[in-house]
């Protein structure tokens, strides 16, 4: 393990940058939110395993909706088994156009994430659509902290930066919380 690279590394010197240009009320309030500040609403509990193509929708917040896209599904690595990749879009995307067009970051609110199935079992996240033909999605991947490594979801080194490019790790539900809420905060949202 890389000691240096848990703190001085591509994902966290991107943080770093893009808040150092943030307005200081923009700055206060992310180093001032609180905990409760940041929990995701329950929808809808369901038993069913997501399946690769599903459009999921997420509730942040009161009257904040985004849609997320089952990317990949049964994924075993170091961190667990049975994991899936998700991205979630902005509020405003159509995924389905989306993905024919090919995904970009700017269509994404927060980077691929890989999450367990509770997401949809505790009712955080919910189905609302499918895709029925899923197009090549395979410009995502993770930045492994540590290592100096960019990996697929699998934990298998990749030799190019991703352009979709997450954390490798399995995000918590109030790692997810945290994300957007940083991200509405950012975009003065809330």
């Amino acid at each position: 393990m890389i000691i240096d690279d848990l703190t001085n590394n591509i994902i966290a010197n991107r943080w770093k940058a893009r808040c150092k240009n943030l307005p200081i009320d923009v700055k206060e309030k992310l180093d001032t939110f609180e905990k409760s500040d940041y929990q995701l609403q329950i929808i809808k509990r369901k038993r069913k395993y997501p399946s690769v193509g599903d459009i999921f929708q997420v509730n942040p917040r009161e009257n904040i909706f985004f849609n997320g896209l089952v990317v990949n599904t049964h994924v075993n690595n170091l961190n667990g088994d049975d994991l899936l990749v998700i991205l979630i879009f902005h509020n405003k995307t159509d995924i389905k156009d989306c993905v024919k067009k090919g995904i970009k970051e700017k269509d994404l609110f927060i980077p691929p994430q890989i999450v367990g199935k509770e997401y949809w079992t505790r009712g955080y996240f919910f189905n609302i659509d499918r895709l029925e033909e899923m197009m090549d999605i395979s410009n995502y991947g993770f930045y492994r902290i540590g290592y100096r490594k960019f990996v697929d979801e699998y934990g298998n080194d990749l030799n190019y930066e991703p352009e979709l490019l997450g954390t490798f790790g399995v995000s918590t539900i109030n790692g997810i919380a945290l994300q957007i809420t940083q991200e509405l905060i950012i975009r003065r949202i809330i």
